[in-house]
């Protein structure tokens, strides 16, 4: 049996890199999905009507190698709609494994091969991931590495909500049964493109009825610069929108979220007082448009009392931090 015929036995992943503008990071992106030591897998790339080099690049790896397929889109549409356009070509393909790929980060050699392979030992896992390393720092590292390799999902979903746990670490950190997929939408159209953080909700509707893979290696880089969509998440600080969102959806599996529920709605009046009153408009703005439950004046008003709680208190702080000196 030569090579070739050794790696068509393996599962065929399919590997999704939607594109826009990134020429500067592309082809070392590439590179590493040439280098991946698994090499059964088929990469449908997706241009979204790029205005610098990048659909030029993605040509030029299609015809150094035919797992390359370019794609470009007529005109540009949102980055979320761009994720479900790659990703649904191959909805009617005969891949049993998918992974999307960021055109600005990579994978270690390793990444497919031992995702894979975690894969294989257990049909009910939806999805796997692994450590990331974030530009120099390491993270999606809060499970144990003595509680094994595999874990309920839903245990996973409520560790974060209660307790911080980050695994899913963005599109690009995971690899995908296609089958966990297409139970959440039979033509994986599987992004919210309504929510900017959509990537949490898909590894939530994956976990919600599937085992989750965890791998103790680092295999995937994540680049932080600027443009990215975390980039505007930060800065208009979205995440409490994210978290708002999911805690209301899983109330009722977890109950014992209530209370922490309650507490966040309070948060999120204190954070929109605070807006106002900075004249953070369109901050403010994006919050008001965005969340589907919107705060209540009862909430505002225990916001304000809280608000000047906090005030007294600091107050009171710093006058005996002036006479201790």
């Amino acid at each position: 049996m030569d090579k070739m015929e050794k790696h068509t036995e393996m599962p065929l992943v399919g590997i999704a890199v939607p594109v826009y503008n990134t020429d500067k990071y592309l082809a070392e992106c590439l590179e590493h999905i040439l280098a991946q030591t698994y090499q059964n897998w088929i990469c449908y790339i997706t241009d979204n009507a790029s205005t610098d080099r990048s659909y030029e690049i993605a040509l030029e790896y299609e015809k150094k190698d035919s797992r390359f397929k370019v794609f470009r889109n007529e005109s540009t549409v949102s980055a979320f709609k761009n994720w479900n356009i790659t990703l649904g070509r191959f909805a009617g393909l005969d891949v049993k494994y998918v992974k999307y790929e960021c055109a600005d980060d990579w994978m270690f050699p390793q990444c497919i091969e031992k995702m894979v392979q975690l894969h294989e030992k257990d049909e009910q896992i939806g999805a796997v991931y692994a450590y990331r390393l974030e530009d120099k720092y390491v993270n999606c590292d809060g499970l144990d590495i003595y509680d094994g390799n595999v874990y309920e999902g839903k245990e996973i979903i409520r560790k974060s909500l209660l307790h911080g746990l980050y695994i899913y670490g963005g599109l690009g950190q995971a690899l995908y049964k296609t089958e966990a997929l297409k139970q959440v939408d039979a033509n994986l159209q599987v992004i919210n493109e309504n929510n900017i953080h959509c990537d949490v909700e898909m590894n939530d509707n994956v976990l919600r009825n599937r085992k989750a893979g965890f791998i103790h290696e680092v295999l995937t880089y994540y680049r932080r610069h600027e443009g990215q969509v975390l980039s505007f998440a930060e800065k208009t600080n979205t995440l409490l929108y994210g978290i708002e969102r999911r805690m209301f959806l899983f109330l009722d599996i977890f109950p014992e979220l209530q209370q922490p529920y309650r507490e966040l709605r309070l948060e999120y009046a204190i954070f929109l007082n605070k807006c106002k009153r900075k004249k953070e408009l369109d901050i403010f703005a994006w919050h008001e448009k965005h969340l589907e439950r919107p705060i209540t004046k009862n909430e505002l008003k225990l916001a304000k009392k809280q608000m000047r709680k906090r005030f007294l208190r600091e107050i009171r702080v710093n006058i005996v931090r002036l006479f201790t000196v």
